[in-house]
């Protein structure tokens, strides 16, 4: 989650992960504070993407006990919670990024697309071509890299029912899903089907 937390009701977007933060600062017209559990990839974002109303923040990946409730105007969390095999610890994440959004702001959260898992595209495999994975269970993960080398990680399994039971218990409204395909260059096989999905969802209640 990036919390971008503008003093008092100043628009503010919290952004975690990967994120877009110089985007939705642009967009928004507003602060946006972007976070993330690694110094390494907070010093990247600090050198590759300044932006006046930007600001990087390390965080611990549980709570923004820092950001005054129902103060965020948006949040966006891009890849992030694929990364973590315990569910009460993304149910309990999932729980602050409700409490500090003001009513009706809304909430997109990115993560790889259940429904592509083992298909090969140009630069992401996620779980092997044919195999099936329960709930949380890790995936391998191969990522290849703009100089034709590869990465080798691990992702946790989860489906969209399971997502969207993180969003619900929360107090989010059930989201609505959006997986953009990829065509061209971007895949390099496969059915068509899109390897990242969005989920979009906002917190409920009256307000602007």
């Amino acid at each position: 989650m990036t919390p971008a937390g503008a003093a008092g009701r100043a628009p503010g977007s919290p952004d975690r992960g990967t994120g877009g933060a110089v985007e939705l600062a642009d967009v928004g017209g507003g602060s946006v504070q972007g976070v993330d559990p690694s110094v390494h990839m907070l010093d990247i974002a600090r050198a590759d993407r300044p932006h006046p109303r930007v600001g990087y923040r390390l965080f611990d990946g549980r709570s923004p006990a820092w950001i005054p409730d129902g103060t965020v105007d948006a949040a966006v969390c891009c890849l992030a919670y694929r990364t973590d095999p315990d569910d009460l610890r993304l149910a309990a994440l999932t729980a602050e990024i409700h409490r500090v959004l003001r009513p009706r702001a809304p909430y997109g959260l990115a993560d790889l697309n259940p429904g592509a898992v083992g298909e090969q595209f140009a630069t992401l495999r996620y779980g092997e071509p044919g195999a099936s994975y329960p709930e949380g269970a890790p995936l391998p993960t191969e990522l290849r890299r703009l100089d034709g080398g590869s990465v080798t990680t691990v992702c946790h399994y989860r489906s969209l029912s399971a997502y969207t039971a993180l969003l619900t218990g929360a107090g989010f409204g059930s989201p609505t899903t959006e997986t953009p395909a990829v065509a061209g260059p971007g895949r390099a096989a496969g059915s068509g089907r899109a390897p990242y999905m969005l989920l979009s969802t906002a917190r409920p209640g009256s307000g602007r």
